[in-house]
């Protein structure tokens, strides 16, 4: 015979209300108590990794080795002479 649920035997449903509300008041209290024995916990926060300008060439040319070094060739930029920016100066 099973002894941990005889004392439920024969109770209207008020009675069972009351010792369910008991039950709930007793877990929160014990939680509450053990919540309060315990130490804070307390974690170092770890800062994220700034990637700088150099990192970001360095990876960008081991991902994509055929572009390493574009941003120094001079050879496909088109260099606008200073002649072309001006404009002809009208006869007088």
């Amino acid at each position: 015979m099973d002894f941990g649920s005889a004392y439920l035997f024969n109770k209207n449903p008020e009675d069972m209300r009351r010792v369910g509300t008991l039950g709930g008041r007793a877990r929160a209290r014990n939680l509450r108590l053990r919540k309060a024995s315990q130490k804070p916990v307390i974690r170092e926060l770890s800062r994220p990794h700034t990637e700088t300008a150099a990192e970001a060439i360095r990876r960008i040319d081991a991902l994509c080795p055929w572009l390493a070094g574009v941003e120094r060739c001079e050879a496909g930029r088109r260099v606008s002479s200073p002649t072309r920016l001006r404009r002809a100066a009208p006869h007088a």
